[in-house]
């Protein structure tokens, strides 16, 4: 059975989108800390709680960065043309499951299947960029198969 394409993309997408929310969220509560935090007679303590902020709003801004870049990887995915040739955006079956090339969020289950988002810039998007279905290349000591590439 070769997985809907696009309702992947939609849920990776609805994923994201929580994300994104979550890390706003993350930053107000941040935003709030930081007003609430006074100076006290105890300095240091006040400057401690100020770079403990600042290290958390950091991350968050990172990761929210990630999500954004990810939601926009995922629009040109769903733009990009199929081909039999696995490049941004293709649906790859290997021997060890199905994959998702262009944005990177890890294995997931979605639609009741295990997937893996992968990006061309991972070592194993890297291996299959290129390749069609039938091909059969080396990847971290195993000999991979590409079973298919829907169009």
């Amino acid at each position: 059975m070769i997985p809907d394409r696009t309702a992947i993309l939609a849920r990776c997408r609805d994923i994201l989108v929580l994300r994104k929310a979550e890390y706003e969220r993350e930053l107000r509560s941040l935003d709030q800390a930081a007003a609430a935090e006074t100076k006290s007679s105890a300095g240091d303590k006040y400057e401690t709680a100020r770079e403990m902020i600042a290290q958390s709003r950091n991350l968050i801004q990172h990761n929210l960065a990630e999500a954004e870049a990810g939601l926009d990887a995922l629009e040109r995915m769903a733009k990009a043309p199929l081909r039999p040739k696995v490049g941004f955006g293709s649906l790859v079956e290997t021997g060890t499951g199905w994959h998702l090339v262009g944005v990177s969020l890890g294995e997931l289950e979605i639609l009741g299947m295990r997937l893996r988002m992968i990006s061309l810039a991972s070592p194993l998007g890297a291996a299959l960029k290129g390749k069609g279905a039938g091909d059969r290349f080396p990847f971290m000591g195993a000999d991979m198969e590409i079973l298919q590439v829907p169009i």
